[in-house]
């Protein structure tokens, strides 16, 4: 990517971000929306600029948001109704620490400095990135591997030679860990409402067939 590239992205992202905060931005649509531009523009930076850092910032304050936003938009929705039924309603009732969490994304943003330019990352793949294989069905390491995926990908859809097949597998296998990730969390957060031991027990038994299902998925993607 060409350094005029690189400016322009930087303004892109501003004028995201004022956008953003001057309309007080904060459904699950909008989230999202701003991890993806961080995480974009988190890629394309060399690791040591200031700016990198502060993006990691915001896709840190961002975290606690999304995961609640996941739990009740997703999750909760994928279970059987026989179970999800049974959930007590308190469940449902969104969590507060959402609006705390809103606010101090907001005042973040407010006060982040966006410079016209900014060293960029050598374009290109590492070698650990490129052969890193598929791990065992265990949380961290699926993470762990997913992030890895994820910089593969950003990288490619900015590359000057873009591959739309790549960038086609390379999202899908993105989408099925983040599902995987996703369900582990959901059984994580629901195990906190403490509710009934039996309910739970067969709530985590469907999630964890659930996730077996889609790892067999990303095991037959070709890499």
């Amino acid at each position: 990517m060409e350094k005029k590239s690189i400016a322009k992205k930087l303004q892109e992202f501003k004028k995201f971000i004022k956008y953003f905060t001057k309309n007080s931005l904060e459904n699950t649509e909008d989230i999202h929306s701003l991890r993806i531009k961080c995480r974009e523009l988190f890629s394309l930076l060399c690791k040591d600029e200031d700016l990198a850092k502060k993006i990691k910032k915001i896709i840190s304050l961002s975290n606690g948001i999304r995961d609640i936003d996941v739990f009740f938009g997703d999750y909760l929705a994928s279970l059987p109704e026989k179970y999800s039924k049974k959930i007590d309603k308190e469940v449902f009732i969104k969590d507060k620490s959402r609006k705390k969490e809103i606010k101090r994304l907001h005042k973040y943003l407010k006060t982040l400095e966006i410079p016209k330019s900014a060293l960029q990352r050598e374009e290109g793949v590492s070698p650990n990135l490129v052969h890193m294989e598929l791990p065992e069905l265990e949380q961290k390491k699926l993470h762990k591997y997913r992030i890895y995926i994820k910089k593969r990908l950003y990288i490619e859809k900015n590359s000057l030679e873009r591959d739309n097949e790549k960038i086609k597998i390379l999202t899908n296998v993105k989408d099925i860990l983040g599902a995987i990730n996703d369900n582990c969390n959901g059984l994580e957060r629901l195990r906190s409402y403490n509710i009934k031991l039996s309910l739970y027990k067969k709530i985590k038994n469907f999630t964890q067939e659930q996730n077996k299902k889609l790892y067999e998925e990303a095991k037959r993607v070709k890499l």
